[in-house]
């Protein structure tokens, strides 16, 4: 039997290991000429960026992977904690860091919120709960309509998800501090949605970041990409960069093979994409479907963003994680809902080398961010990254003293490059996070996909978990079929 899959994310280089080890002939295809996905290194004048997600959590789902396929995580890589990762800076210089240290977080409550300290426990519980709910609907065969939503296995998981409140309205339940607020409800902010609009799961974030804690992985987060690659080498997969899966042949709603590059056609029994290419890429099948999946056509959103990658000649007192808020966050969201430049942004900042010092001598190597309107206008980019750089100094971070080269990506550029839009900004009901509707109508058969849910917290392990449950998924389907039970 074998596989084509499209595209080398996290997610798909996990399915494909578990594939393989069960004897399964795969093969990787992946256009652009790294493998990856969104995980990727960019050196510019010596200095290593670490793009993609900027955290690891649940480094257990990753080692409980890696043991799976019988080897010991302690041979290929090293995941580290740290223990108060974000640091919160708001107007007149306050701070709040956020913390596993449970002790730590309530003491700075005491201080800044004794409502927030004493409703603290009851804080924790509730996000476990909710983390609790949403993993149960992840095990779950994949949704297409809200009316399974509401009927069991489904209906109880989905209600303590909290699908008719939103994150600011339930973080003011326990908290009264606006910094507290804004610090707990930032999972909102930083994907482009106003916290008074987006769905109260976002919260579920809070629960790796303060409970099961935030890692990272020794030598840069990439590593663990290429620890991937080396086990799936090992296990027989071949992986190629620079081929693009052109078209999909289909027979009678059967997966037949895949076209590379507009030139070979091979044969394949199942296919398996991220559900995000799919909708992005229906002409894959239009020379052998008479019926097309219909996909809406995917759109720029109209809050998007910029990154910055800075290099300095020195060591800052930038932590791990660092957010520097606007002075007016509701105006900065206004602006950004009428297409306006905020001219108070707020600015979000990933310092890998606050956590690992010895990794980079020369200096900090700065991936920072902040929300934007989408624009191909450069003047206008330009404008929004001196805009950032006043915010830095503003709160002392005088980054320009130590420049030694910056690279500025543009809305534009981001879409290009990562090919897909922001979707983040437009998911504000939760039900756009747990359906997949374009789903309903797809018949064509072993055609499989990872990326199922948007998973609010999305990162790595949440990758992994996801590649393991689609893989399961597809052996069990597939062996069906060849024993004549499909």
């Amino acid at each position: 039997m074998k596989i084509a899959v499209i595209g080398g994310s996290v997610g798909n280089l996990t399915a494909a290991i578990c594939l393989a080890r069960e004897g399964i002939d795969v093969s990787i295809y992946e256009k652009r000429d790294y493998i990856g996905g969104k995980l990727r290194m960019v050196q510019i004048q010596g200095y290593d960026f670490e793009i993609g997600p900027t955290m690891i959590t649940a480094p257990e789902i990753i080692e409980q992977f890696i043991a799976s396929t019988g080897r010991d995580i302690k041979d290929y890589m090293q995941i580290r904690s740290v223990r108060h990762h974000t640091q919160n800076i708001f107007p007149q210089l306050n701070s709040f860091f956020l913390s596993t240290d449970q002790a730590f977080m309530r003491k700075q409550l005491e201080r800044l919120d004794p409502v927030g300290a004493s409703n603290y426990d009851d804080f924790l519980a509730e996000i476990t709960r909710m983390k609790q709910a949403f993993e149960e609907l992840l095990t779950l065969s994949p949704l297409v309509s809200w009316r399974q939503l509401l009927m069991p296995p489904a209906r109880s998981a989905y209600l303590t998800l909290k699908p008719f409140e939103t994150i600011e309205h339930f973080v003011r339940r326990y908290f009264t501090n606006e910094e507290v607020i804004a610090s707990f409800t930032r999972y909102a902010s930083y994907n482009g949605i106003a916290p008074n609009e987006a769905p109260a799961m976002f919260i579920i974030h809070a629960y790796d970041e303060l409970i099961n804690g935030v890692y990272y992985v020794a030598g840069g987060n990439l590593r663990l990409v290429r620890v991937l690659q080396q086990i799936a080498k090992e296990e027989g997969i071949r992986y190629y960069t620079g081929k693009e899966v052109t078209k999909i042949h289909v027979d009678e709603q059967a997966i037949e093979g895949v076209c590379i590059n507009d030139e070979l056609s091979l044969e394949a029994d199942a296919v398996l994409m991220s559900v995000e290419d799919f909708k992005a890429q229906p002409q894959l099948f239009a020379d052998d479907l008479t019926e097309v999946p219909y996909v809406p056509a995917t759109q720029p959103t109209k809050t998007a963003a910029c990154v910055m990658l800075v290099a300095l000649n020195t060591h800052t007192q930038i932590y791990h994680h660092h957010v520097i808020y606007s002075n007016d966050r509701i105006r900065e969201f206004e602006m950004l809902k009428r297409g306006e430049m905020p001219d108070d942004p707020t600015v979000y900042l990933y310092n890998p080398a606050f956590s690992e010092q010895e990794r980079f001598l020369r200096g900090d190597a700065l991936l920072i961010f902040a929300n934007m309107p989408y624009t191909t206008d450069e003047q206008r980019v330009e404008k929004m990254k001196q805009r950032i750089y006043d915010k830095l100094a503003e709160v002392g971070l005088k980054v320009g003293d130590y420049l030694v080269t910056d690279q500025l990506w543009s809305p534009a550029q981001l879409t290009t490059m990562f090919d897909q839009y922001r979707q983040e900004g437009q998911m504000k009901k939760i039900t756009q996070f747990l359906l997949n509707p374009i789903l309903k109508d797809h018949q064509i058969k072993s055609l499989y996909f990872t990326g199922m849910h948007a998973h609010p917290s999305a990162g790595i392990a949440a990758a992994i978990a996801n590649g393991e449950r689609v893989a399961k998924r597809m052996i069990n389907e597939l062996v069906a079929k060849k024993n004549g039970y499909g």
